[in-house]
């Protein structure tokens, strides 16, 4: 069935996670920015209002009376004429526009006295009020400071008012804001290259990690080496390459039990077709007696090496195995006596020695062990011979010793005596040469050890030890 599952990539969520969370940070900056520059604004114009207002009445004449000369208010007209003519925005010889955005009046008992300008617009206002306020003028907001005048003795209410148009505060606001705001807006594409650059360039062992495995292939299982090398792919490359190894040895256990399996098999069909010819044409019943035979045998050889190659594939692909206690004794005796008829078929003698012996392992895999090891002693021994299994209790192992007092084995023999296909003797037995390999595998899986001792006393002895306290590896 397909994964309904989209695939996403990693790098590109990071990238995008990274890049939206920076662009969450930089306008969350912009936000507190954009205020305290707000408030900061703000109090700076108050606090021009408030000067303004203080420095034009020091500057008015102490007559006893709040007004301006007739002169001056000529004066001042002409110069604001002056400005408005010159349809400006920057500065002229008579002063700024701007100044047509801050208005100063003068009041007396609520009545304007002198201003600046738009003399005609009365500012709504509380003539006991002392402060700052907001007020329409000609549909444009302003924003104000009133300040009363304190004379000794004054028979009336005086007081100035000074207001500036609250879109030159707005204004520089807007010019502070976008000012701040257009370098943030080009950093985040920057920043977002820069993210990717630098991604893509720490992904690189990953990359590289990938471009190793899609090398790899049935035929190429070595392992893997990232030349860029991290903390965070270092356990990931050495279980991978310890997978590429488990199936490079699985791979070649395959190919090692094909080739096996095709060329011990092909000389006893061989063997078995050859047979079956010679009892199709045999005439006398001795000699088809005969034929019949060694059919009968072929089969037999041919049965015990298929179960002797599936039994070695079954051990070379057992990595780990369930154990428990196993009492070594009594799996010897019921092995010795599934082999008493063999024995007795060669007037062999079969003995037992030792005390119960309890080790962790598999039951059906020792008792392929000490089967393999008691069959070889049997069949190799001769008839006549002696066959002795002893057991030693140790306080850190068990010990097992299969011997016989068949003939010594040559010196090729001895080192080539667990090898796979290996008989020492192919007079003697129909083995395959697979038992003794068989053995070797499973005492591996115990964390044992088996060898062949010296010969001593007209013995051939094998022995095998196994640890009390096994850990898996």
């Amino acid at each position: 069935m397909k994964n309904s599952k989209k695939m996403y990539s990693i790098k590109k969520r990071i990238t995008l996670s990274m890049i939206a969370l920076s662009s969450v940070f930089i306008l969350i900056s912009l936000f507190f920015s954009y205020s305290s520059s707000h408030h900061e604004i703000l109090e700076v114009y108050d606090a021009r209002l408030g000067q303004t207002a203080k420095l034009f009445l020091l500057s008015l004449p102490d007559s006893g009376t709040l007004q301006v000369s007739s002169e001056n208010v000529r004066q001042l007209d002409s110069w604001m004429q002056n400005i408005r003519n010159a349809h400006s925005e920057d500065a002229t010889a008579y002063g700024h526009p701007y100044e047509q955005k801050l208005l100063i009046q003068l009041y007396r008992d609520g009545k304007v006295v002198w201003g600046s300008h738009l003399r005609n617009h009365v500012i709504v206002h509380d003539p006991t009020y002392s402060g700052f306020g907001y007020v329409d003028i000609a549909g444009k907001q302003w924003r104000y400071f009133q300040l009363p005048l304190q004379r000794h003795n004054a028979q009336h209410s005086e007081y100035i008012i000074v207001a500036e148009q609250q879109a030159v505060r707005n204004e520089m606001i807007t010019e502070l804001a976008f000012s701040t705001l257009v370098p943030q807006l080009v950093l985040i594409p920057c920043l977002a290259l820069v993210l990717y650059f630098l991604i893509d360039r720490h992904f690189a062992p990953i990359t590289e990690l990938q471009q190793a495995i899609s090398r790899r292939s049935v035929s190429k299982l070595d392992s893997v080496t990232v030349g860029l090398d991290t903390t965070e792919l270092s356990s990931l490359v050495t279980t991978l390459n310890r997978l590429l190894a488990e199936l490079d040895s699985a791979w070649k256990r395959e190919k090692r039990f094909t080739g096996m399996a095709a060329h011990e098999l092909k000389t006893p069909l061989a063997v078995l077709r050859l047979n079956a010819e010679n009892a199709l044409n045999s005439e006398r019943e001795e000699e088809l007696h005969t034929d019949l035979h060694n059919i009968l045998r072929g089969i037999e050889r041919s049965d015990r090496l298929i179960q002797q190659l599936l039994t070695l594939a079954r051990v070379e692909n057992i990595h780990s195995m369930e154990r428990a206690e196993i009492n070594l004794k009594r799996l010897v005796q019921y092995v010795m006596g599934e082999l008493a008829p063999l024995a007795l078929r060669n007037k062999q003698e079969m003995s037992l020695s030792g005390d119960d012996c309890l080790i962790p392992g598999d039951e059906s895999l020792l008792g392929i062990l000490l089967s393999n090891l008691i069959d070889n002693a049997i069949r190799y021994a001769g008839e006549g011979q002696q066959i002795m299994v002893t057991l030693k209790d140790l306080p850190d192992r068990v010990q097992v010793y299969v011997a016989d007092t068949g003939n010594d084995l040559t010196a090729e023999a001895r080192e080539k005596l667990f090898e796979s296909f290996y008989r020492s003797n192919r007079e003697r037995g129909d083995g395959a040469g697979l038992g003794l390999a068989i053995t070797r595998d499973i005492v591996k899986l115990h964390h044992g050890t088996v060898e062949l001792l010296p010969r001593e006393n007209n013995t051939n002895t094998f022995f095998v030890s196994f640890m009390k306290n096994q850990h898996e590896r």
